[in-house]
């Protein structure tokens, strides 16, 4: 069985924000999988991470430095090294295609949304998913429709597979917080990104509100001031039923997860949508925007909004319903980090069993 060496250089970015979460969890159940011997690679070079923190250097860069010197390493011992990129990027090899590699592609929101990015992120983007789909790497996709968009810009990876995002079914577990008697909201557990489309929430979060379905919108994480200046914009009658809360704690997280009459996100693109699947693993209904992934991952369990037209007497129904049956999402048991983590480690013992049995 071969060794693995997790890169988590995402933690030099301090920016990362979910995309960290997901790796965090996925290394730790990795870990927990008995018999595999699983490193990362901060901790395998803890002063070249400290250099790289305070010099700014290139993730990149870093990456295709240590790739190499373990490459290297594993050749010269004569055993087999499996090194995971959770976060696009591929670095240079001296030797072979990467065929010893895994990369967990999450999403090409800079396909579908270029204005909110720079000429020269575009380009690089461009650069490192082309060499990707050209190499022998095992290429992870969260949703089957993060690779249809990958496919239709760099065509089809020689080995490539669609493993959705864990959902850390363990924290999902810790007692809740609660909610005020009788307060009825919409949770948007997110931060503010142009594309999370708050806009949208807060008009149909209005529309509701009027219609007596709901008294407030919380939201959580970053961009508290963003949220302030488009209320004041947009909604001046709901300053006083929008909650900012910044940053929360896990448990007050759930807490609110479990409180609330239903999650909200109604964003123009998304990968996965891990808060999303958070909420559903809890029983929390869902309201969401009609994108593809949104159809692929949470059709027959959340409510679809057409913004145009959100039919309000259907959305109510929906809510009400939910309540009454109380449905399990379907995809919950292949989002347990357990599943995931062996989806992961079941790559490259497939490709292992697969060279050992050619002639």
């Amino acid at each position: 069985m071969p060794d693995y060496l997790f890169y988590d250089t995402l933690r030099l970015n301090r920016g990362a924000g979910g995309v960290l979460n997901v790796c965090e969890v996925l290394l730790r159940s990795m870990r927990l999988s008995a018999g595999e011997a699983i490193a990362s690679a901060s901790e395998r070079h803890p002063r070249l991470f400290e250099l790289a923190r305070r010099t700014g250097l290139s993730r990149f860069v870093l990456e295709t430095l240590l790739y190499n010197l373990h490459q290297l390493h594993a050749w010269r011992a004569e055993r087999q090294l499996c090194s995971l990129f959770p976060n696009y990027f591929l670095p240079f090899a001296l030797f072979g295609r990467h065929r010893d590699a895994i990369v967990i592609v999450h999403d090409l929101q800079y396909k579908a949304h270029p204005e909110h990015f720079s000429r020269a992120k575009r380009l690089w983007l461009d650069w490192n998913l082309r060499r990707l789909a050209r190499s022998l790497a095992q290429v992870v996709f969260i949703s089957r429709s993060s690779q249809q968009d990958f496919e239709r810009h760099f065509g089809s990876c020689a080995h490539s597979t669609v493993i959705f995002n864990p959902v850390d079914a363990v924290a999902m577990q810790a007692p809740p917080e609660a909610a005020p008697t009788g307060e009825r909201y919409l949770i948007a557990a997110y931060h503010y990104y142009p594309h999370k489309n708050f806009g949208g929430t807060l008009r149909l979060f209005e529309r509701m509100k009027r219609a007596g379905l709901v008294d407030r919108l919380d939201i959580t994480g970053n961009g508290a001031a963003e949220v302030a200046r488009m209320v004041a914009a947009e909604t001046p009658s709901l300053r006083g039923c929008v909650r900012h809360r910044g940053l929360v704690s896990r448990e007050e997280l759930i807490g609110l997860y479990r409180g609330a009459q239903a999650f909200i996100s109604l964003s123009r693109f998304e990968g996965f949508n891990l808060s999303a699947a958070e909420a559903a693993t809890l029983g929390v209904p869902l309201l969401l925007s009609d994108i593809p992934v949104h159809r692929e991952l949470f059709g027959g369990y959340a409510f679809l909004v057409d913004e145009r037209c959100c039919d309000l007497d259907a959305l109510a129904r929906h809510l009400a319903a939910h309540r009454q049956a109380r449905p399990a999402w379907a995809n919950a048991s292949a989002c347990t980090p357990a599943a995931v983590a062996a989806r992961y480690l079941g790559l490259q013992r497939t490709a292992a069993s697969f060279e050992a049995a050619l002639p």
